[in-house]
């Protein structure tokens, strides 16, 4: 039985949502250092909550797909936001069409409700129910985005995931719709100094 599976299940005898100390975890064999990294390591993956420091609580099981294709990607700015907590199942497609565009400065992609293209994008596993809160915040949603379920196709199949979705917005007039959102810095200052321009103009 291996250090994880020790201190599971010593955890498994503790009730849902009742925060205990570290020290409520002892093993004979396990020096309590081990014991430390372990219980992070189980809070990483969602089977545990760390509250405060020297405490944490049992949470219940949880597991939600997320499909991004912003700047949440692997390499994009945001991408540490659910690089160290999320795991990464690979590139995916959605099923359905959508229509995706750029902010004013090609910052990042919103997607709207418009049958385009199918949008290239990244599937990833979110283990706890706070990250994804932490997401929603960072997203805006559900004002400036909705959190929606759609179907994806990855090499593992067609899966069920949250995407974000402005779902009130419009076609923009100046902008054709993308298939894919790509890490282009040229095009991001090309973006900025037309976007100047034009406010110079008006």
């Amino acid at each position: 039985m291996t250090s994880i599976d020790k201190v599971k299940k010593i955890i498994n005898t503790f009730a849902i949502d009742t925060t205990v100390p570290f020290s409520s975890v002892k093993i004979e064999d396990v020096p309590s250092d081990t014991v430390r990294k372990v219980l992070h390591r189980l809070h990483e993956s969602g089977y545990i909550t760390i509250v405060s420091r020297g405490h944490f609580k049992k949470v219940k099981p949880f597991r939600e797909l997320l499909f991004v294709y912003g700047s949440l990607k692997k390499g994009f700015d945001n991408h540490s936001l659910i690089s160290h907590h999320a795991k990464r199942l690979g590139k995916a497609l959605t099923i359905k069409k959508f229509g995706m565009y750029e902010d004013s400065f090609g910052n990042y992609p919103y997607l709207i409700n418009a049958p385009f293209y199918r949008i290239h994008g990244e599937l990833y596993e979110i283990p706890r129910e706070d990250l994804l809160e932490k997401i929603d915040a960072f997203e805006g949603a559900p004002d400036y985005y909705q959190r929606e379920k759609i179907l994806v196709k990855t090499h593992h199949g067609v899966q069920r995931a949250y995407v974000y979705i402005q779902a009130t917005s419009s076609i923009p007039k100046d902008q054709e719709p993308l298939r894919e959102w790509k890490n282009d810095i040229d095009y991001k200052i090309n973006q900025l100094d037309n976007y100047l321009s034009n406010m110079v103009g008006a």
